[in-house]
């Protein structure tokens, strides 16, 4: 494993855990949001090892707070780590994938791409990184490369951040571990065939998150005006507008 982070002690710590535990793995300290450092993040994991199987797009950044205060410079910093970066990172090693014909990408994403009063920037973020997927997969179909997403629930450094912004929601998150079953599957011959899927794990909560698709019936009309068009809302479309916002049907799953 290349393990990348912009802290350099944070990566180099979790390198030597990695190694201590009997794996392989090396530290790199490289900003994905630079297009030529993304470049050189998968060389290494190709010098290192002779190829690159999995490619798991986990950098992010957020804030908090309402869209019309939102700064530049903040709404900048999060298009380029949470949109930028993954694309960068996923442009070089889907060349790296096409060549070798096999491959896994997770990219990951969030529930709140179903909108968050409060979050509305980062939810965008993860909207793109899950529209990325659906391309990517589509794309990458024909090289045996899968490519899904993952919307997590872990307390993480950035969710710790968001309980001091008093985000109650977070403290009863699991720990970070906790998530990495999700990435295992993904990467490995466990999820063959799938790809193209939002998954989502939160605690004890396993889901997949919809595909945006038109709704039944697409209505057709030679010339529509406003009128007409608020004629077909009411008659046909107001029983079937969409919920805003999260939300989650929840039962008890066991395994036999």
């Amino acid at each position: 494993m290349v393990v990348n982070d912009i802290d350099a002690d944070l990566a180099v710590a979790v390198a030597e855990e990695i190694r201590a535990e009997g794996g392989r793995a090396v530290a790199s300290v490289h900003s994905v949001t630079d297009w030529d450092a993304a470049s050189e993040l998968i060389a290494t994991c190709v010098h290192e090892y002779g190829s690159l199987d999995g490619l798991v797009n986990n950098a992010v950044t957020y804030s908090f707070g309402h869209p019309w205060d939102e700064e530049p410079a903040q709404l900048r910093r999060q298009v380029e780590v949470n949109v930028l970066g993954p694309l960068y990172c996923g442009a070089h090693a889907m060349r790296r994938m096409r060549n070798q014909r096999r491959g896994s990408i997770v990219n990951l994403t969030s529930d709140i791409l179903m909108g968050k009063a409060g979050m509305s920037t980062y939810g965008t973020a993860k909207g793109a990184m899950a529209s990325a997927t659906f391309g990517w997969a589509l794309e990458m179909m024909p090289y045996n490369v899968r490519v899904n997403a993952l919307a997590p629930g872990a307390m993480t450094r950035a969710a710790r951040l968001a309980g001091k912004f008093g985000r109650p929601d977070k403290k009863d998150d699991p720990p970070p571990e906790a998530v990495a079953p999700a990435i295992v599957f993904l990467l490995s011959d466990l999820s063959a065939g799938v790809t193209g899927q939002l998954v989502m794990l939160m605690g004890r909560r396993l889901g997949l998150i919809s595909h945006p698709a038109l709704l039944e019936p697409v209505l057709e009309c030679d010339a529509w005006s406003a009128e007409t068009i608020a004629a077909a809302y009411e008659r046909v479309y107001r029983a079937k507008l969409q919920p805003v916002g999260r939300g989650a049907v929840e039962y008890e799953w066991r395994p036999e």
